[in-house]
């Protein structure tokens, strides 16, 4: 068996359900649109998402074999755009909970929140690498540009760099 294949055919069959359901994957009655950006968790049991709730968007963990669902957050701000860490134990995701958008990263097990980062500017769209650091961008300066954080260190590399001058 190839050890490198990312999913079975059970997992597959899923995602590709996802897709041309709209996301609506729960028997319910509730709009499709309701369940955003889902994330197949590294060893392919959980799937995590965002969903609007009374309060904004949260974040959810649906456990593929038994198909309970656990809301993650639950607070009065938006929280989105989940990504698991390479060991699936933390989600990275980004929120607006301290007056502009940060990154930060939960503890699936313990659901303890960490804030990564703190600038004034707008902190989006986190990915984890395998590396263990989070990718992701901010407009910390005149443009987008492409940021990575270390999760345990909080040390801050910028990656990219737009010039403004013209050739």
């Amino acid at each position: 068996m190839n050890k490198r294949r990312l999913f079975g055919t059970g997992t597959a069959l899923f995602c590709g359900l996802l897709v041309l359901t709209g996301c609506s994957f729960f028997d319910n009655d509730e709009p499709a649109y309701n369940y955003w950006e889902p994330v197949l968790s590294p060893d392919g049991t959980a799937l995590v998402y965002e969903s609007t709730v009374e309060s904004g968007l949260e974040l959810f963990l649906l456990d593929l074999g038994t198909d309970m669902e656990q809301q993650l957050t639950d607070n009065d701000y938006p929280d989105w755009s989940p990504d698991w860490s390479p060991d699936g134990t933390q989600l990275a995701f980004a929120s607006s909970r301290d007056e502009n958008v940060d990154i930060y990263v939960l503890d699936v097990d313990t659901l303890n929140v960490l804030r990564l980062t703190t600038h004034v500017s707008d902190d989006v769209n986190p990915s984890w690498g395998i590396d263990g650091d989070i990718y992701f961008n901010s407009n910390r300066g005149d443009s987008w540009e492409a940021y990575a954080i270390d999760p345990v260190t909080f040390n801050l590399r910028k990656l990219s760099s737009r010039s403004t001058s013209t050739p």
